[in-house]
């Protein structure tokens, strides 16, 4: 074979075939690879880096759509800032020191920055929306020109919108200081002086405080009480009585001349008015007819005024006379005051006593025990000790006062009253009942709460480890109630068909006195030399205060308003803290916001805007008692700024306590006192006032109206029927849980809710977004009848669901429309519905704090009330994560003493109550409207805003209605069948013996009640 010669192997094609086999080999090998790898090892770490990236997007999403206005960056602006200026500061302190000092000095320190991506997209995100605002600012600016508005009002705007400029670039200074810094240090000193001048502002609408150690609603405490003073001087020195009585200066109108040398007489004082013992209209009828006559007067004080366990004059004697009821202080208050209108001296006499222990339990409402006796004074503030005989109180001394009359005794015994001659004692609150059993309706138709629970039990899914259930069917209590309620219909329409409230659940009466005499001494033994006054000293009155001020750096800056007086002065009035324009100029500009009458000369009621621009509006602050301005601000505030607000009681014995609020410029806020309960009189004369107002409303008759009458009055009628229905109701479960309370001095506002839009403190727009129940104060003294102190906190624990129920479900009825019905939520309300989305409720304690917190995702403010409150040794109540109501984010917790029962029932604003939206604005937005300018609307845009509320006033009437008529006793049990089922269930699902999950017992006691409360009519 030459050299170069080719040579042609024959094996070539096989060859072939087998390099072309192995290349598919290599092929589905590789394709075996990447299916291993797309099936095995992607999902380790590309799908996990996809889902990441799904995260962040989502994340982002959320994170923008949280910033959609320039008011919402501003807000993260500010907190992003105190975020990272901690983080740094932490650092700072921990990894910081000398040589990284002096390295900073020259450029060179080892400390990483902190990452500022976040502050600097809101940086951008603030300089797009900051270009929409000066926009606004100049179509505002040329609506004002258009509208010929005052020159004043004009340039109030030229300086907002050069303020919001100013105030703007400093922001974007300061921020970009902290964006450029090059060392920690520097970002450090950029995130210190960012973040002292964001806090500067207000930059949200402002949240009420809470103090977990204040809760709003409870019992009070009877070891403050202290025990009864055991000396004359000593009752002096607490008091502020005379020790002594004052010299001889003789009545001349009653005691004749011949009488003139006799010491220790009666004198003028004993015949004037004062301000416990007033000589009303109503107090001189009633004198007249008792015939001026000594003897009838006091026995019909004695056996018609029911006996209230409390400490102190708190409603004086007009307010008793209406109500019916009072304590030992306002019933001697009556006496005095109905005497002295007979033209018969009368003072009032105080002491030491001593009572038997019988007597006294059956006083205070027929108690089983002395100490249950004893704790119920206590807890109204009467001192009071028991005496202890063979192991057992036998007696119970408590400090006490009565009534002397000057009155013709020798020798009839004041049986033919001429002229005086001698001081008689009466006392006519001590008295004994007779007491009557109801039908038993529990026994005869009682529901199964033991089944109910373990159906709970097995449907729900319950973790006691960490405290929490979930699933809980709600349905089924509802059900369970449904059928239960259909029960007791079947029975009292078979057993009792005209059977009223009184007879189901059972009576208690005065035992009646009646004599043609007067008893020489009093039927209990007095202790100390006995004191006398003709009139009560200032330390025995409860007082009522109210406060204003301006915002200044969260604190109580300048006071605006003060306002106090005794409650003696206050029981039955109507109060209000309302705004109106401060000047013309801010009158005209308020009217120019609302719509222009069409060619019929009418308005209509949508096109009122919810929303105005508070910068441009002065506001004066006035307080009312009655339909009277009594204080007016010192000085004006725009609409939308932050105030703050303190109001409360000061006690006998015990000092003030009181409540701060967040209040914003601009609000209607109505404020009821419920001193001892709501009189019948009180809650007609509301009725009367109402109608009156509906009648004008509705014939377009303005003249004269003022906004306490137009809307005051509307929004008053809220919280006293929300008082007053409550009320009844605890009287009526009471009897069936075998407790006995009495409301002690309460206090609950309802207002309009306005949201201002802030820019640097400026308040841009103002919204009215809806009206809101805030109760800052709701106690009453209670106690179980066998000083079963499980039972009684139980009790307080149901008790506390339903009054937090009837915060949206009062509301709800009274403004609810067939065209713009209203959705109120309350904290139990929002936690029911949390608990409907399949959301985990927490039940939080100091064993479960940091899993709970870590767990649920409520605002910043909500979870720090609630780490506070558990520090404070307090149990919370709380859902997962927000629920949507109508549109907007909201939750509800629920802090509860697990010692005392106290507790607050508290939504997202901090409000103790709360919080009602009506569809499409309706009365809502015109109560606002109203509440600002009524005095200054146009007849057609008056008829305009008013018709609505004319509307709900009629629902307001239907509440007060329902409540005189429990109140006369003239309703019927199947009347209000619902709602005494109700109360049996309430009282039912108090008591679970045999439970076995403590969560399960707790999710009951609080959504029981309310939940029963579904399909039943308040009215």
């Amino acid at each position: 074979m030459g050299h170069g010669e080719k040579v042609h192997n024959v094996d070539a094609p096989a060859m072939e075939k087998i390099r072309e086999s192995g290349r598919f080999a290599r092929t589905i090998a590789m394709a075996a690879v990447l299916f291993l790898l797309n099936g095995v090892i992607w999902p380790s770490w590309a799908v996990a880096l996809e889902v990441e990236r799904q995260k962040d997007i989502a994340e982002q999403a959320r994170w923008e759509a949280k910033n959609q206005h320039l008011d919402q960056v501003l807000k993260h602006v500010r907190d992003r800032v105190r975020d990272r200026k901690a983080v740094i500061d932490q650092r700072l302190a921990k990894e910081g020191g000398m040589l990284d000092n002096m390295l900073s000095a020259i450029g060179l320190s080892q400390l990483t920055l902190e990452g500022v991506d976040d502050l600097s997209w809101l940086s951008g995100r603030a300089e797009h929306l900051h270009q929409q605002a000066l926009k606004e600012f100049d179509t505002t600016a040329k609506r004002l020109r258009e509208k010929q508005l005052p020159e004043k009002i004009q340039q109030r705007h030229a300086e907002a919108r050069q303020q919001y400029r100013e105030r703007y670039q400093t922001m974007q200074v300061r921020m970009a200081a902290m964006l450029e810094a090059e060392s920690l240090q520097e970002q450090q000193d950029a995130a210190a002086s960012l973040k002292e001048w964001m806090d500067s502002f207000t930059l949200e609408k402002p949240r009420d405080p809470f103090d977990p150690n204040n809760l709003p609603w409870g019992t009070p405490d009877p070891s403050l009480t202290p025990e009864p003073a055991f000396t004359a001087r000593e009752l002096s020195a607490r008091n502020a009585l005379p020790l002594f009585e004052r010299g001889v200066q003789l009545a001349s109108n009653v005691i004749t001349p011949d009488m003139l040398g006799q010491p220790g007489g009666p004198t003028e004082e004993d015949l004037a008015a004062t301000l416990d013992a007033q000589l009303t209209d109503a107090i001189r009828a009633k004198a007249e007819a008792l015939d001026h006559d000594p003897v009838k007067i006091y026995q019909w004080v004695r056996n018609n005024i029911e006996f209230i366990p409390s400490h102190g004059s708190i409603q004086g004697a007009d307010y008793t006379l209406q109500h019916g009821k009072g304590n030992a202080y306002d019933t001697a208050s009556l006496l005095v005051a109905l005497l002295r209108a007979a033209n018969i001296p009368a003072r009032y006499t105080f002491g030491t006593v001593q009572m038997p222990a019988d007597q006294v339990m059956n006083w205070v409402g027929n108690v089983n025990t002395p100490q249950a006796a004893s704790d119920l004074l206590g807890q109204g503030g009467i001192p009071n000790v028991g005496m202890v005989s063979g192991g057992e109180i036998t007696h119970i001394n408590l400090e006490h006062v009565w009534v002397e009359a000057w009155i013709d005794y020798h020798p009839s015994r004041g049986a033919k009253h001429s002229v005086g001659d001698s001081w008689v004692p009466m006392d006519a609150s001590f008295k004994q009942y007779e007491y009557t059993e109801g039908l038993a309706v529990e026994e005869q138709v009682p529901f199964d709460a033991q089944g109910l629970a373990q159906t709970i039990e097995q449907e729900s899914t319950i973790n006691e480890e960490e405290g929490w259930v979930q699933g809980v069917p709600q349905q089924a209590m509802e059900d369970a109630f449904s059928d239960y309620r259909t029960q007791l219909e079947a029975f009292l329409e078979n057993q009792a068909p005209d059977a009223t409230v009184g007879e189901v659940l059972g009576t208690q009466n005065i035992k009646t006195v009646i004599h043609q005499q007067l008893a020489a001494g009093l039927p209990y033994q007095l202790l100390t030399r006995k004191l006398v006054a003709s009139e009560l000293s200032d330390s025995l009155r409860w007082k009522f205060r109210y406060q204003l001020y301006t915002n200044q750096f969260g604190r109580q800056g300048s006071e605006l308003i003060s306002i106090q007086q005794p409650t003696v002065a206050l029981a039955g009035r109507k109060l209000a803290l309302s705004f109106k324009p401060a000047t013309p100029e801010d009158e005209e500009t308020l009217a120019s916001y609302l719509p222009e009458p069409d060619e019929n000369g009418e308005v209509d009621p949508n096109d009122i805007p919810d929303t105005l621009p508070g910068y441009l509006i002065d506001l004066t602050g006035e307080f009312t008692i009655g339909n009277e301005v009594v204080a007016t601000a010192t000085s004006n505030t725009t609409m939308g700024s932050e105030l703050q607000s303190e109001m409360g009681y000061w006690q006998p014995n015990q000092g003030w306590r009181t409540s701060q609020n967040e209040a914003v410029a601009g609000e209607y806020r109505a404020l009821a006192l419920n001193l001892q309960g709501i009189s019948q009189s009180q809650a007609q004369d509301l009725q009367t006032d109402l109608e009156s107002t509906r009648q004008k409303l509705e014939a377009e008759d303005f003249a004269g109206l003022t906004k306490q009458q137009v809307v005051g009055d509307l929004l008053y009628s809220t919280i006293l029927s929300y008082f007053a229905l409550n009320d009844m109701q605890d009287k009526i479960s009471e009897k069936q849980a075998h407790s006995v309370g009495y409301r002690a001095p309460s206090y609950g506002l309802f207002k309009t809710s306005l949201s201002p839009v802030y820019f640097y403190g400026i308040p841009r727009n103002v919204k009215a977004t809806g009206l809101t129940m805030d109760v800052d104060r709701f106690a009453g003294t209670r106690v179980d009848k066998d000083g079963n102190v499980e039972r009684r906190l139980a009790f307080n624990r149901a008790r506390g669901a339903r009054l937090s129920a009837m915060e949206h479900l009062v509301p709800e009825q009274m403004y609810s429309t067939d065209d713009a019905p209203a959705h109120g939520i309350s904290a139990v309300k929002a936690i029911q519905l949390a608990a409907a989305e399949g959301q985990k409720i927490w039940t939080i304690t100091q064993g479960n704090l940091d899993q709970a917190l870590a767990s649920i995702e409520l605002s910043d403010e909500v979870e720090t009330d609630i780490r506070n409150s558990v520090y404070a040794g307090k149990e919370v109540t709380a859902h997962e994560r927000p629920v949507n109501f109508f549109g907007s984010q909201s939750s509800g917790y629920i802090v509860l003493d697990p010692y005392s029962g106290a507790g607050a029932y508290l939504i997202e604003g901090g409000e103790n109550g709360g919080y009602l939206k009506q569809a499409g604005g309706g009365g809502v937005i015109a109560a606002a409207i109203t509440a600002l300018v009524f005095n200054g609307l146009p007849a057609a845009a008056a008829a305009a805003v008013t018709a609505s509320l004319a509307l709900l006033m009629v629902g307001a009437m239907l509440l007060l209605t329902a409540y005189v008529k429990l109140q006369q006793g003239e309703v019927i049990a199947a009347e209000i069948l619902c709602n005494t089922g109700v109360v049996f269930l309430t009282a039912a699902l108090t008591f679970l013996p045999g439970v076995t999950s403590k969560l399960v017992q707790l999710f009951i006691s609080l959504f029981g009640g309310a939940a029963a409360y579904k399909g039943c009519s308040l009215s």
